[in-house]
């Protein structure tokens, strides 16, 4: 009787093998990932209104676009944000591309479970107001080497530009 030849199904039961062990870790690594706290969390995009609020009538609603126009209403948005890590970081207000248009800061430490407020005008970096449009806050993290960009946008509008700065005087 002749012999059957031997198959070699075992590098293909080698490759599968490989296959699972990979896939559970790489579940295993997702669910570890997702356990993690957030280390940007609590981001906040909102209008600084006007230094001189109206004395009658009920308060407004939050601003959450902003108007680089000089006028006084509504010039600057204020970014706050808490980090759950400490470590040196630099703040940058980017394009959604990811083009950076001004840095808020650079190399500053940033205190876990801290709030961190800035202010940005509307300027970029060459000088000059930036296009109206969507931003995006990134922030990175020296010491972990790790760049987060928080989720939402800050929302620049055109708007006519302001009579003279009137920013001082009160009244309207």
């Amino acid at each position: 009787m002749p012999r059957r030849p031997v198959e070699r199904g075992g590098a293909a039961a080698l490759v599968f093998a490989l296959l699972v062990l990979a896939t559970v870790a790489a579940f295993a690594y997702a669910l570890h990932v997702k356990r993690d706290p957030l280390v940007l969390d609590r981001v906040t995009f909102l209008a600084v209104p006007n230094p001189n609020p109206p004395k009658q009538g009920k308060p407004r609603k939050p601003v959450r676009s902003f108007t680089p126009n000089d006028d006084c209403r509504f010039d600057r948005v204020r970014i706050r944000f808490r980090t759950t890590r400490s470590d040196d970081g630099t703040v940058q207000i980017v394009r959604p591309g990811g083009r950076v248009v001004y840095t808020l800061a650079r190399d500053e430490f940033l205190k876990r479970y801290r709030f961190h407020t800035y202010f940005w005008d509307g300027r970029q970096r060459g000088g000059g107001t930036a296009r109206p449009g969507r931003y995006k806050l990134r922030v990175k993290l020296l010491g972990q080497d790790r760049t987060l960009v928080a989720p939402g946008a800050i929302r620049l509008h055109r708007a006519k530009p302001g009579v003279g700065s009137a920013c001082g005087e009160s009244g309207s």
